[in-house]
């Protein structure tokens, strides 16, 4: 945000600057505004992966189908943001004007993260159930990387004055996405452990009871239903 304002300060003092500056100065800042265009064009896949898999993790229920299309969205949004670093750098360096046409861009792709984030953490008791959430660890992980690539790439082309406030807002991807790797790597809480091993706890106690069940009576009460104590019962008395 300090970034984004930074810049905000630098566009209204061009716009304050005499008509003949800026006018001279024109066709320098159309080629400017095409440098941010490329770096944009490389952005936008990685807004749109963003968003399919912040729609796939929406859909997560208990069904365990419903996690597949996240593990296909996380792949994508992994191999995009690898992508868009690569492109990025390759690309021209920006001038401090052309780093501001990226100011709408920035914002929005560092909005969607932490929505997308917020949303799959959201559904961690699911994910425990299902028992996938060690999965979405390593796919966060995984675009941990990537981002790191993507914000390194990106820094490189800001001008050197801009480049200590551009790190601030380029770190909000990275602690958004180190927040959700810490809090699904939490462990799971006890209700969503019960809910998950229900059958063997109700098959415990009709495994381990059952028998005991049948056993007393087999030793201490087979002539019990006809009325007399069984002989091992008395011997038991006396050994008591």
């Amino acid at each position: 945000m300090h970034f984004l304002s930074f810049l905000t300060l630098s566009a209204a003092a061009v716009n304050a600057a005499p008509l003949e500056y800026r006018q001279a100065n024109g066709g320098l800042h159309a080629l400017e505004s095409r440098q941010a265009d490329a770096i944009k064009a490389a952005l936008m896949p990685v807004m749109a992966s963003l968003m399919s898999l912040d729609t796939a993790i929406k859909g997560l229920s208990t069904d365990p189908q419903s996690a597949l299309p996240i593990l296909n969205a996380s792949d994508m949004a992994s191999k995009t943001l690898t992508d868009a670093g690569t492109k990025i750098a390759a690309a021209d360096d920006l001038s401090l004007f052309g780093a501001l046409g990226l100011q709408q861009t920035a914002g929005d792709l560092t909005t969607q993260v932490q929505t997308t984030i917020g949303d799959l953490t959201s559904k961690k008791a699911v994910l425990d159930q299902l028992g996938v959430t060690s999965v979405a660890v390593d796919a966060l992980n995984k675009q941990k990387t990537a981002s790191g690539g993507l914000s390194t790439a990106l820094l490189s082309k800001v001008p050197a004055i801009a480049k200590p406030i551009a790190q601030k807002s380029t770190d909000q991807i990275g602690q958004a996405l180190d927040m959700g790797i810490q809090m699904l790597s939490a462990p799971a809480a006890s209700g969503a452990t019960t809910a998950a091993g229900a059958p063997a706890a109700s098959g415990a106690p009709a495994a381990s009871g059952a028998p005991a069940a049948s056993g007393a009576t087999a030793a201490g009460g087979a002539t019990a239903a006809g009325g007399a104590p069984a002989a091992g019962a008395s011997t038991a008395a006396r050994a008591a």
